[in-house]
């Protein structure tokens, strides 16, 4: 089981290594929406205007009373979806990046994987009684949202295993109407099966299961921290080369201009490379048979 928890670790692990975080714990559990979070440990480093996270919360701090640990705060920064947090569950202070934008970049390039331009894609089935007469099947709700039929294939009756391809130009799908149409008969009381595939589903929640909510084969997941990364280190170098930002120019012992670029740019190739490699893949595993 690998969870979006997991890909955001792996993405912040790779573009920051182990940087040290301000960090402090939940002292008393809060709905989602909440204004007042407690903490276990003394509010240090935590001024009124800053920004603190813990999961996908961000608050941003109206204000801070030491007595107590108490902070008043106002809950989706940045568009965070307000959430309830545990005793013990982590906060972060004034945080280099939020588990909220890591987030919202790994989802973003579990949906860009099945874009056009990458071609990835989930695989998905479902199994239907042969229809003699009319040869149509109805597409279940699950399926509507396929970009293709990848293979239709026939169980005959009295056969344990041996599936039976049907040639791709006697299958017509009709997305408009929900139906899979055959131009040729199959044999009465066979199982018909079709195998699809579709855009991988945009995960919700930290705890979504990237297998099982997303559609991604256990191949795959290492490819979200991947194109990850790649936005996170232009991103950090786009903020460096904002003029407004910079109040003195840079001295030689810094980073220099570009370094982050090239990351990113190590990390983009990663990425394309993984998605070359899991496409054969797909390619090798679902292409379709030349059947009757």
């Amino acid at each position: 089981m690998t969870t979006m928890l997991d890909l955001v670790a792996d993405a912040k692990r790779m573009a920051y290594g182990t940087l040290p975080e301000s960090m402090n714990l939940v002292g008393v559990a809060a709905a989602a929406g909440a204004t007042s979070i407690t903490l276990q440990s003394p509010l240090e480093g935590i001024t009124p205007g800053s920004l603190v996270s813990s999961g996908l919360n961000v608050w941003y701090v109206k204000g801070v009373t030491p007595v107590g640990n108490i902070l008043s705060v106002i809950p989706g920064v940045h568009g965070s979806p307000p959430s309830p947090v545990a005793v013990d569950d982590f906060v972060y202070i004034k945080p280099r990046v939020t588990d909220w934008f890591v987030f919202k970049t790994v989802a973003d390039t579990i949906r860009a994987m099945s874009s056009p331009l990458n071609g990835l894609y989930k695989v998905g089935s479902w199994t239907d009684s042969v229809d003699v007469q009319r040869m149509t099947y109805t597409i279940p709700p699950a399926a509507l949202s396929m970009t293709g039929l990848l293979r239709v294939r026939a169980l005959y009756p009295g056969s344990v295993d041996q599936w039976q391809d049907i040639a791709t130009n006697l299958v017509r799908l009709q997305l408009d109407n929900a139906t899979v149409r055959l131009l040729a008969g199959v044999v009465s009381n066979s199982t018909m099966q079709f195998l699809y595939k579709a855009p991988f589903t945009v995960p919700t929640a930290l705890s979504d299961d990237v297998e099982d909510v997303c559609g991604l084969s256990d191949t795959m997941v290492d490819i979200p921290p991947l194109g990850a990364v790649a936005t996170l280190l232009r991103t950090t170098e786009s903020r460096r080369n904002q003029l407004h930002m910079q109040g003195d120019p840079r001295r030689s012992e810094e980073v220099q201009a570009g370094s982050n670029l090239t990351s990113a740019n190590y990390y983009q190739r990663a990425f394309k490379d993984r998605i070359d490699e899991e496409y054969s893949r797909l390619v090798a595993q679902t292409s379709v048979h030349r059947g009757i």
